[in-house]
C-alpha cells in the first residue's frame, strides 16, 4: 500500500511519480519487451509497473504481472518480460463502441518526488473548486 504524502500549499498530483498511469500504444513480442505509450511515460528506470490489457487487445498473459522499467525514451521502455511466446498485442479494428484502454500503471515503487507549490500561496488543495482564502 501507497503512502501520499500531503503538504499544505502544494499539488498533491505531483508527490509521487508512482501515481502516474498511461495508455498503452504498443507492447513488442519480445525479450525484453518494449512498450510504448501514447504520451509521455514520466517512469524512471528500476520502477516497477504493472498491466491491464483487455481482453480484445490480446497480450493478457502480461495482465497483473509486475515487471521493472528500463528507460528508452520519453514514451517508450522496456521491461524484464519474455513475450515472444504470448499473444501478440495490438488494437481491435474496428474499436468496439465501448471499451476499456490498455494501461500501464507504476507499483508504488515510484520515486518520492518534491511537490509543486500551488499557483496561490495561501490555497490548500486544487480539490474541488480553486481556493483562495474562501474566495473561489
Amino acid at each position: 500500500m501507497s503512502v501520499v504524502q500531503y503538504y499544505p500549499g502544494y499539488s498533491q498530483q505531483q508527490v509521487h511519480y508512482n501515481l502516474i498511469v498511461r495508455i498503452i500504444d504498443s507492447i513488442t513480442s519480445a525479450n525484453p519487451a518494449v512498450v510504448t505509450t501514447t504520451e509521455n511515460h514520466e517512469y524512471v528506470t528500476g520502477m516497477d509497473v504493472r498491466f491491464q490489457i483487455p481482453l480484445s487487445f490480446g497480450m493478457r498473459q502480461l495482465n497483473n504481472i509486475t515487471a521493472q522499467v528500463t528507460v528508452i525514451d520519453d514514451v517508450s521502455f522496456s521491461i524484464n518480460v519474455n513475450t515472444t511466446s504470448m499473444q501478440p498485442f495490438a488494437y481491435p479494428s474496428p474499436l468496439p463502441n465501448a471499451f476499456d484502454n490498455p494501461v500501464v500503471i507504476p507499483n508504488n515503487s515510484g520515486i518520492l518526488v518534491p511537490p509543486t507549490p500551488l499557483p496561490f500561496g495561501n490555497q490548500t488543495s486544487f480539490e474541488g473548486t480553486e481556493f483562495n482564502n474562501g474566495i473561489s
